[in-house]
């Protein structure tokens, strides 16, 4: 998975450098969705916080998180993980030097790791619109672990998008599809679907290089059923419109109802890890 994934953001259109013209104008949207963000009243305006990103890649939102905080007086001791070792150097190298404090990077698969980082946090944020790398079982397993990984009182801010509403009711499903960029031109077509997993399987082609397309599995969320997993999971549930029917989907107050080690997937998903 890893492998591929890498692959996938060499050629998809995403904002992965932030010393780039797109990746600086990325962060500044980031850091207008953090300054939201920050005037939750969950959120605290004073003192310290340790802050966990998952699926954080070159750090964007994370580091914008705590710049923000950082300017209202809140240190935020940052660490960032993901998949991609070369996207956490990029995090560990960058993020430093914007916030002028050290960031720690670590690897790490979210739904079967974070609850095994050995630390707790005041808040796990997940930002870039990340949840359709996971399917629903893999979102119940990535819940349970990062409730695992919180204070009694910590919270779980994920930034979402209603595709249900946006891709398949406003635009129409697109069985090829050209994926518009400035410095790159990507295309992806319809492979198959999943049933038991409900994921949509797509080959990612960049015309402009040489190399076999990249294999891509997503599973196309909406807001109102990651709202109702995150309510599995947490006592509180909020939602924080950002612009459009892009939102942050905010829990506080993890359950722990469920252990990670309880999880053990179905036989016929081909699964025996907890």
């Amino acid at each position: 998975m890893n492998g591929e994934l890498g692959r996938f953001y060499e050629i998809f259109p995403w904002y992965d450098d932030p010393e780039s013209e797109r990746g600086r104008r990325y962060f500044e949207a980031t850091v207008g969705a953090m300054e939201k963000l920050a005037q939750h009243p969950w959120i605290r305006g004073e003192g310290a916080l340790r802050v966990l990103e998952i699926c954080g890649g070159a750090g964007f939102g994370g580091v914008a998180l705590a710049k923000v905080l950082g300017q209202r007086g809140v240190a935020v001791d940052l660490t960032i993980t993901d998949l991609r070792a070369e996207a956490l150097e990029r995090a560990r190298a960058w993020g430093t030097e914007t916030l002028g404090r050290k960031v720690r990077t670590r690897i790490a698969d979210a739904p079967r790791e974070v609850h095994k980082l050995g630390e707790k946090y005041d808040l796990v944020l997940m930002y870039g619109l990340s949840t359709p790398h996971f399917d629903p079982w893999e979102l119940v397993r990535l819940l349970a672990s990062v409730g695992e990984a919180l204070e009694d009182d910590g919270i779980f801010a994920v930034e979402e998008s209603d595709r249900r509403y946006r891709i398949f009711l406003m635009i129409g499903y697109k069985w090829a599809l050209a994926e518009a960029a400035e410095e790159k031109f990507t295309v992806s077509f319809h492979t198959g679907y999943d049933l038991h997993r409900g994921t949509i399987r797509r080959h990612y082609l960049d015309l402009g290089a040489s190399g076999a397309p990249v294999e891509m599995e997503t599973y196309m969320w909406g807001l109102a059923e990651v709202g109702a997993f995150v309510w599995t999971f947490f006592e509180e549930v909020d939602f924080l419109q950002l612009r459009n029917e892009r939102h942050f989907i905010l829990g506080r107050k993890p359950r722990r109802n469920l252990s990670p080690s309880h999880l053990r997937p179905p036989g016929f998903l081909g699964g025996t890890e907890a």
